[in-house]
């Protein structure tokens, strides 16, 4: 007969950044996913749109997804010592991961060379097929995360922000 198992203990003590600090971090996160996920690909396929090439994707696609990624990754970040840590992982996973499989969807890209019949396919399938794992595995971490939570609220707080 096995011993009955012990209650969780009490999370040991930990050093959480003001919220103001979270806030003005996570602000300063902000700027540079904006800048790397919407305006560098939309001023791209402005570039591209203006010399009459067809777009592999739309600009609101690119636009609407590289917003939603940076905000939600921004607000986890801000979150990350309330149990709402978790949920808003699997959030920013779920939308990374849906993104990720409308620009997967539209992976090959034709280019017609002029004069000719001909056409040149360009595929990334398998560049976003391994890109597609980060998010795959932080959705499995924010799962883990939340149970964790709900199970022992404070119990990450020491290994996240140790004292």
């Amino acid at each position: 007969m096995s011993a009955p198992a012990a209650p969780p203990s009490a999370p040991g003590p930990s050093s959480v950044p003001s919220l103001g600090y979270r806030i003005l971090a996570g602000g300063t996160r902000l700027v540079p996913l904006l800048v790397v996920l919407v305006m560098l690909p939309v001023a791209a396929l402005t570039y591209l749109q203006s010399r009459s090439v067809n777009l592999p994707v739309s600009i609101l696609t690119v636009e609407v997804g590289g917003v939603a990624i940076s905000v939600l990754s921004t607000l986890s970040y801000i979150l990350r010592p309330t149990r709402a840590f978790g949920p808003l992982s699997v959030a920013t996973s779920s939308v990374t991961i849906v993104y990720l499989l409308v620009l997967l969807a539209q992976s090959t890209y034709q280019i017609a060379v002029p004069n000719s019949s001909a056409t040149i396919s360009v595929g990334y399938s398998l560049l976003l097929d391994l890109v597609l794992i980060v998010p795959l595995l932080t959705l499995a971490a924010g799962l883990v995360t939340t149970v964790e939570d709900l199970r022992v609220p404070g119990e990450r707080l020491p290994f996240d922000y140790p004292p």
